[in-house]
């Protein structure tokens, strides 16, 4: 009997990994911050600003790497669903690697003021290029930051 629990457990626990690793991306967003023109880490802002946004990724030390890893960030600001700016970059990412990139968005004089949302995608690549094989391989972020008259 104490063999068949054993066993029993063993076969839990082997499931569950399986389960968590399947749900694993090899990248974490693990900084989304939005910064001002000497690089002081800020959310409100005016027309006319720029706002430098700064993203970290990190490879994922519970992914196993067996190459480097090729990925797209993509950065999208947002006023409502309108998209205000896009900035990306495509790299590469290895275990235990940390990667910051970033860029900056000028405030126009007519832009509108309210809520604006940062949105941090990593993906294999455009939809386009990858067809079947398009994937994320990140969980998405998000920030905001204000714009006030």
């Amino acid at each position: 009997m104490k063999k068949f629990i054993i066993i029993a457990i063993a076969f839990i626990l082997s499931f569950l990994t399986v389960a968590v690793l399947a749900n694993t991306y090899p990248i974490i967003i693990s900084s989304v911050v939005t910064k001002d023109m000497s690089g002081n880490p800020t959310s409100e802002f005016s027309r006319g600003d720029v706002v430098v946004i700064e993203t970290t990724l990190e490879a994922n030390p519970s992914y196993y790497f067996v190459n480097p890893i090729n990925y797209l960030e993509i950065i999208e600001t947002l006023y409502s669903a309108r998209v205000m700016s896009l900035l990306m970059t495509r790299d590469t990412i290895s275990s235990g690697e940390t990667k910051t990139f970033g860029g900056g968005m000028l405030i126009r004089d007519n832009d509108p003021t309210g809520t604006y949302t940062v949105k941090v995608l990593v993906w294999n690549g455009f939809p386009s290029e990858m067809g079947t094989k398009w994937k994320d391989l990140a969980d998405p972020k998000t920030t905001t930051f204000e714009v006030k008259p």
